[in-house]
């Protein structure tokens, strides 16, 4: 799976997850989220880190090659594990405490975070592993 947005759009990905992360408080601090907006902001809240980590996921590497691209296929490989693992832990956690709507809390952001995640973690392997190969 190749990255089909330009590599710049990983550090507008970041930048837009710091800012999804402080400007709901910002705004609460300075009393723009109330009762009648909260759903509003959480919900947008939710659209931009939802952008921010396809941007960063989709982003080509700066060394694009098969290589990487295989790296991507295995990141969301290894997420879905793992991400199936945290569903079903969160399945057994709300059957014993008997509410199960915890298991539907942002399980699909959980995802997408665990595949950037995983991701930025077989491109920095992958850049050590050349560096070292260099020499």
């Amino acid at each position: 799976m190749k990255g089909i947005l330009p590599a710049s759009c990983r550090i507008i990905g970041y930048a837009l997850l710091i800012l999804s992360v402080f400007v709901p408080l910002l705004m609460y601090m300075f009393g723009m989220v109330d009762d009648t907006n909260l759903l509003y902001v959480k919900m947008s809240m939710k659209l931009v880190i939802w952008l921010a980590l396809f941007m960063v996921f989709l982003a080509k590497a700066k060394e694009e090659d098969a290589e990487a691209a295989s790296l991507r296929s295995k990141a969301m490989q290894y997420a879905l594990y793992v991400w199936g693992l945290y569903y079903i832990v969160l399945l057994v956690k709300g059957a014993v405490e008997g509410d199960l709507q915890v298991a539907d809390n942002s399980v699909g952001i959980v995802y997408m975070v665990l595949n950037v995640l995983v991701w930025e973690f077989f491109l920095q392997k992958r850049r050590m592993e050349k560096m070292f190969r260099r020499k």
